[in-house]
Order: C-alpha cells, then structure tokens, then sequence
C-alpha cells in the first residue's frame, strides 16, 4: 500500500509525500536552528562577555534564515502541487511575506553585528525594525499554516466536505509495447569482458540477419558499450564493427578505454582529487562549524573549563541536573512514550490517532535526541578520555596534525589520504574476486582481510580523523576565548561554501564526467567520408529521445540501470533497487506491482528536466550509469558495500548520479517544455543550475537512506537488479528473447541466470523454464556446448482467462561465455595461458589487443554455435 509506512494509508501519492517530507524536513532543520539561537540570545541578554553569543547568534541565523526561506516556498510548492487554486494563491501570499521577512531579517544581522564591540549589548534588538520583521514574519508563517491545514484531506473534509484527488493507481507493467511478438536482444554487465565478448556475438547476429530483424536491444553495464556503440554507427553504416573496419580498428586501440593515454591518466588523477577535496572541505565545514556552537555552549554552560592547561569536565555544572536533563530529555521522552503505550495497552485500547501522535512523538524525539546525546554528552567524554587540551593534549602527534596547518599537518593528512585509497582500492578488488573459492590458506586469509577487515578499518579511520578534529576544535572554542573571536574563519567557511555550491555540484564532483567522456571517446565512433573511423565529439548532445530510436528499420536502444531505493514500501529487504530504463519514448522506474504508476517519462520532457543544457540524459550518459558498478550505492548488492560506503563516499569512488525522480512533476502532460525569449531561457537556465544535487545528496549517499519519495534518486549500475536484462526484456513481452551473458558468476553456477529467473518470477510473474546444465563443466575438460533454450510463461492476461487461452510465451535463447566445443586454435592458445579465461575478474578493466580479441572471437564463434543449430535457426527465422 503506496505510503503506508509513512502514516498515509495509501491516500496519497509519492509525490505528495515526497513533497510533504521535504517541507517538513527543512521545516524542521529551521526550527532546530532558531532553538539553538535561544542558549545564544540568553547569554546576550545576561550582559556578560556578549560579544561572542551575540555574533555567533548571528551566524546561526543566517543559516536559519535560509532554511525557513527554503521552508516557506517549499510549503508553497505543496499547496501549489495540491492544486487547489484558493489556496494557492494565498500560500503565494504567505511565502512572499516570510521572503520579505527575511531580507529585514539580513538587515537587522548586519545592523545588530556591527553593534557589537561599539558598547554596551544590544540584546539583538533593533528597535522597530525587530517589530516589523516579527510581524510579518508571524503572519506570513500562520497564512502558509493556514494553507498547510486547508489543504490537507482533513481540512477538505471539514472546510469544504470534499476529498483530493485519488491516491495512486496500480495497474501491472508488462504492457508489452513495440516488442510484443518480437525479438529483442540483451546484453549482460561486465565491464570490458562483456563488451567485447557482445561486439563478437552482435557481429554474428549481424551478419545472420537477426540483429537488424530484432525490435530492440537492451544493454547492461558492459553490455551496454557495445549496445550503444553498435546502434550509434548503425545510422550511418549499415555493417557496424564489421571485420577489417576501421571502427573495430580504432576500438582495439582503445581497449584501456579508462586510463587510454597520459591525459587521460591525467585527468582520472584531477577528477579523483577534485572530488576528495570538495568532500574533505565539505566534512572539515560543517565539523567546524559544530564545534564553534558546541565549544560556545559547553565552556558558557561551564560543562568544559581550563584548568591550569588541563581540561576538566563537570557533569552537573554548579550542582544543577539540567545540563544532562537537556543531553538525555528528547531520548527520555521517546522512552516514555514506549512505556505510555505499553501500559495503555495492558488496561485499554489505544486508539489509532493517539497511537499516531505518539509514535510521531517518539520518532522526532529519537531521531534529534541521538545527536544530542552524542554531541553534549560524547564530546566532553572524549575530551576527558584523551584529556585534549590546545598545548597538551596526550593525544599522538600524528593525529593531532591532521587538524594543524603546519608541514607536519600536510604530510600527516597525505598520508592519511593515502592509506585510505589504497584500502578502497584493496577492499574493491576483494569485492570483485569474492565469490571465487582458493584452496591456498594465504589466499584464504587475504580474501577474508579484503572483504571483512579492510572495509570497516577505511570507516573507522575515516570516523576517527572526524572525531579527533571535532573534539580538538570543540576544546579550542571551549577554553580560547581568542579563537572563539576569529570571526575571519566564519567569513572563510561561508565563502569556500558559497563557491562549492556556485562552482560544482554532487553530480561535477563525482567520476561519472570522467567516465562517461572517456566511454564516450572510446567506444561511440563515426565513419568519415575518406574512410576512417574518429570518436564523436564529446560536446555533441547525444540526445537520448533522438540518438536511440529505431532507424532505418533496425532495433531501438535500450539502457537498463537501477534507482537506489530503500523504502519498505516499494522493494524487499535488502533489494534495495528498483529498474531504472532509458527508453527513447519513456524513461523512468519500471518495477513490480508494488509500484505505483506513473514512474516513466517522456524522454523529451524528462532530458530538458533534469539538465537545461541537454547533457544529463545522452547515449553515453545512460552508458555511464548502467555501468556505475564503483558507487556507494550499489542495489542489492548493498550489502557487501555498505561496510565501505563511507570511504568510497569520502574518496570520491562516486559513478552514480542523482536525476530527478520521474514521479516528481508528473501530473501533466508536458511538464517541462521548451522555452523561447531571452529572459525565459536565461530564468530557465538559472534555475537548473541553482537545483543541481549539494552537499545533502553526499551525505544521502556516504549514510543514509535514499527513498523512493525523494526529490532526486541515485541511478547506478544495471547489473544491481539484473545483470542480464532479461526481466526488462520479458516485462516487454517479445516473442523470443537472445541473451547474451558475459556475467562473471562462479563457474557452473548461473548465479546470474538464477537471479534472473527468481526476479521474473517475484515481480512479473513470469515462469521460466530452461535448464543451463548442458553448459555444465564439472569434471569434463569442457562444457558440451555454450548455450542453452527455454521458455518464459507470461501470467494470463483478463481476455486470456476470459476466452481459456493459453498464456503468452516467450522463447528464450541463452549464450553464455564458457569454454565449450572445439575452439579456434587461437583461442586454444589463449585459455592455455590465461586459466581464468573466459571469466577474468570485472575489477580489471585494462585489457591489450590479445584479450580483447579473445573474448570477441569466443562470443562470435559461441554465438556461431547457437544459430548453427538447426532448430534454433529455424526458429529465430520464423516471422
């Protein structure tokens, strides 16, 4: 049921929840800020030393300043998407007056901060200017309150005895579309591997014909670049990749496609750099600015003291409970509430509403108390513990310079960021190789360091640099009166602040630009008039709506990737994804009937959506997502990566991207159209990029929980639901399906061919029947052949029950990249050599001219094998 966990019952939309929780959710943060404002403006009001309350009173309303801005035309926007006209006119009332507010608001700060220091305190008064912005301050938050209540189901039901509109319709996806009765050909994940082990079995479908006869072809990661680069050149040559062409030329030239060339190294070296500095200045910010309010308020509460150089911590400053009533109060209260509801239930029933408002209750006082806590009560236990004081800390030198400007400092912290990139890099290839068993102890062990040692160590380092910065700045604003009134800092923060958020943004400072320019040099290629073959230039849009249609009657392209979701509402436990697909008509979620509709967009629209400048949803875009394997989030896979989250996070290991979630602005038909005139375009264009993914898609994607009802999703790699495409090939309901697997699963296993038939199976329906044992190696020196056969029974539609029809099946034909049958002498030579051909481990991607060709000479010589068959051809033949 759509919102049920939220407290919705199904009566709403996830764009109406998703719109509620972000105008609560800053609500909220403004509210936290104005209470910490209130120990600030006691202390002003106290007379005694106001200077530093007062000004650091200041800089927090600034900050609250915007976030109640931020608040209002948040709440503006959900009465306005409510769509009631009354209403949202007066909303519009009421957001114009908090704005106003908040300009006499910045006024009065920059009045009030030039005050102090010139005499006596001003109490953060300003005479009538205080009144005024108070007044309206005041009504314009009761009219959007007002609004807020009006607009709700219980105000329609009281003001006005109507309802709003409908909740949500479920209606099932396998609508089928332009591959019903067809062929479709997919392409698995893989990296380099299933890329060139796809160009050699496209080739042979090619040359038999059945490349050009199928309607669509969908790519997986890997699978992908071919896919893309495959139907990009179609257009223009009608026998792509051909042998002896210069494209396929140009592309074995290419096959280190990431790091191709000293540039390139280069700049994969900037791209790392550039993100793992914004990440450290973003971290060092915000610890920084924590620590300036938390030091004030425990040296002012008289919590921390210096004492002849030496930190003491006082629990009960001058006898008194209420410093830790204040630590502990909000976690007491959800406590409490636990006990109310157990008690009420031993002697009576409890009623819904009540039991809403109190796990409401408990839920806002659990999720502020546990920072609270930990703040007041952990950082003046840490300073105790290591008994860090400015001058003496007894803290070791080596940490204690990571937070010091000093030639030490510098090289402590290289040093730092150097054992950190070389556990990611250890903890990644661990993760690529787990799985394959070694009956080598040391081998054993160094598995088991990788993956269940290595990734935690990364976190607890990375947890334990933040904290020993945060205690050390805390001691210094808590005892240095000096420091505390370096007002310069605040200036510097909010600068280096402004400039990330002017500058770059979630999306600029990840490796997916890197990635997705080097995919794009690589692998999407044109024939010029004299012959050769030249990469298309970067800066040309290809348009996904354009650039993967159909043409001249070949197939469509189709890019499968995964939005990374968590909510309980829409995946199960531990799925943590639901498809994401770049169609050339419709792009968006395509999931389950769990799945509310309205997930897909059109592509047009959704192109000028997410980018004004028509660069964020393009053919090597789409290439670069569904082969975002290296992210924090990775789908169902999340939990072998959820032990490193934070350090890929933090080390800028970062190929996903956040796109506008496609339920969002979905409720007409042409939501985002083009616009014309000099000043629509350049508001257009302002608007795009003041709304680019900050700093808070960072943090959603070292910890936190990305949801389905959030304005933004992540889109990662394909192969995080299904490394095959063979669900989103069956959802479409063709009449045969060729499969083409370069998966990298444990041999004789399938894993991925089992995902795939359980997946079909839980969110479709769909029941396949085919048995991959014939590609069984076991002890044999070789599997009897490369491929198998199967069938897809799709669920029986209403007119099939009706008229006692059989379901609708679906044929499938699966090649898979193992050694079978007799080979080519070359690749003969080849597996000799390389033991673990044809399944060489997905972290490397660096490949020269022989791997490259034996993995596209093995899936043209398997995929040889699968149409020589007699009954095979007959059937892919059949119209």
């Amino acid at each position: 049921m759509l919102g049920e966990s939220a407290g919705t019952k199904g009566e709403a939309t996830i764009e109406q929840i998703g719109r509620r929780r972000t105008f609560t959710r800053t609500l909220q943060l403004a509210i936290v800020l104005a209470v910490v404002q209130w120990p600030m403006r006691h202390a002003v009001q106290a007379g005694a030393d106001c200077d530093i309350p007062g000004r650091l009173s200041l800089l927090v309303d600034g900050t609250f300043i915007t976030a109640y801005v931020y608040a209002a035309y948040r709440g503006y926007k959900y009465v306005r998407f409510l769509n009631r006209q009354r209403w949202q006119a007066v909303a519009a009332v009421g957001a114009w007056l908090v704005f106003v507010a908040a300009i006499l608001d910045v006024v009065e700060d920059v009045k009030l901060w030039s005050d102090f220091g010139a005499g006596a305190c001003s109490d953060l008064i300003a005479g009538w200017l205080t009144t005024v912005m108070h007044g309206i301050f005041v009504v314009g938050w009761l009219i959007l309150a007002l609004c807020y209540f009006a607009t709700s189901r219980f105000g329609q039901q009281k003001l006005h005895g109507v309802e709003l509109e409908p909740p949500a319709t479920f209606s099932p996806s396998l609508d089928g579309g332009p591959d019903h009765g067809k062929l479709v050909i997919t392409c698995s994940g893989g990296g380099i591997r299933s890329a060139s082990f796809c160009l050699g079995a496209l080739q042979h479908l090619r040359e038999e014909g059945f490349y050009d006869k199928a309607s669509t072809v969908i790519g997986v990661s890997g699978g992908g670049y071919t896919a893309a680069a495959f139907h990009v050149l179609r257009r223009a040559v009608p026998d792509p990749f051909a042998q002896g062409s210069p494209e396929l030329a140009r592309l074995r030239r290419q096959t280190r496609y990431l790091l191709q060339g000293g540039r390139a190294v280069f700049l994969a070296g900037l791209s790392v750099l550039f993100g793992l500095i914004v990440n450290l200045l973003l971290i060092g910010i915000v610890l920084r600015s924590v620590a300036w309010v938390l030091g004030w308020f425990l040296g002012n509460q008289g919590v921390i003291r210096d004492v002849n150089t030496e930190i003491q911590v006082t629990w009960r400053p001058d006898g008194s409970w209420s410093f830790l009533a204040l630590a502990g109060g909000l976690i007491a209260i959800s406590a409490a509430v636990f006990v109310i509801e157990k008690v009420w239930d031993r002697w009576a029933r409890m009623p819904d509403v009540v039991r809403t408002v109190l796990n409401s209750v408990s839920s806002v006082s659990l999720r502020y108390g546990v920072p609270v806590a930990v703040l007041l009560l952990g950082v003046p236990g840490g300073l105790y513990l290591v008994g860090q004081l400015p001058g003496d800390t007894g803290l070791p030198s080596e940490l204690l310079a990571l937070v010091d400007p000093t030639k030490q400092g510098v090289a402590s912290f290289s040093a730092l960021v150097v054992v950190l990139i070389g556990l990611g890099r250890s903890v990644w290839n661990g993760l690529a190789t787990e799985g394959k068993e070694s009956s080598r102890l040391r081998d054993r062990l160094l598995a088991f360091a990788r993956t269940k040692l290595a990734p935690w160590a990364g976190t607890a380092i990375i947890v334990l640099a933040a904290t020993i910065a945060l205690l050390r700045w805390t001691g210094g604003y808590a005892t240095e009166k000096d420091f505390a009134r370096d007002w310069s800092v605040a200036v510097i923060l909010a600068t280096v602040a402004l400039g990330i958020k002017v500058f770059t943004d979630a999306n600029r400072t990840s490796l997916h630009s890197f990635y997705r320019e080097r995919l794009s040099r690589a692998f999407l290629v044109e024939r010029k008039p004299n012959g050769s073959a030249a990469a298309i230039d970067y800066y040309k849009r290809l348009r996904y709506s354009e650039w993967a249609k159909p043409d001249q009657g070949g197939p469509r392209l189709v890019i499968a990737g995964v939005a990374n979701v968590e909510d309980a509402d829409f995946v199960p436990t531990q799925r943590d994804c639901v498809p994401f697909v770049f169609d050339s008509d419709c792009i968006g979620i395509i999931g389950d009937r769990s799945l509310p509709d309205g997930g897909r967009r059109r592509t047009d629209d959704y192109e000028r959506e997410a980018d004004v400048l028509l660069r964020e949803v393009t053919v090597p875009a789409a290439m670069a997502m569904s082969g975002a394997a290296l992210s924090p989030l990775t789908g169902r896979v999340n939990g072998r990566t959820r032990p490193i989250r934070l350090l890929l996070a933090v080390l800028n290991a970062r190929l996903g991207v956040w796109l506008p979630n496609p339920y969002w602005n979905n409720h007409v038909d042409d939501a985002f159209p083009p616009v014309t005139g000099f000043f629509p375009k350049l508001s257009r264009y302002v608007g795009s990029i003041i709304d680019k993914p900050g700093p808070y898609r960072l943090l959603r994607e070292a910890v936190g929980s990305p949801s389905m009802y959030d304005r933004r999703i992540y889109v990662t790699d394909g192969g995080h639901y299904d490394n095959l495409g063979l669900v989103e090939a069956l959802r479409r309901k063709p009449a045969q399906v060729i499969v083409i697997d370069a998966s990298n699963d444990a041999e004789d296993r399938f894993s991925a061919l089992a995902e795939a038939i359980a997946t079909a199976r839980m969110d479709h329906g769909i029941e396949i029947d085919i048995d991959p044992s014939p590609m069984i190696r076991g002890a044999k020196e070789r599997a009897d052949r490369a491929w198998v056969y199967g069938i897809a029974t799709h669920p029986k539609t209403e007119d099939e029950v009706e008229n006692n029809e059989d379901p609708y099946r679906t044929e499938i034909f699966f090649v898979k990249a193992v050694l079978a049958g007799h080979l080519d002498w070359d690749l003969e030579v080849y597996a000799k050599r390389h033991t673990d051909f044809p399944r060489r481990a997905t972290s490397d991607q660096f490949y020269d001219e022989w791997d490259f060709e034996a993995y596209r000479s093995l899936g043209f010589a398997l995929a040889e094998s699968l149409t020589g068959h007699h009954r095979v051809k007959e059937r892919l033949n059949a119209p």
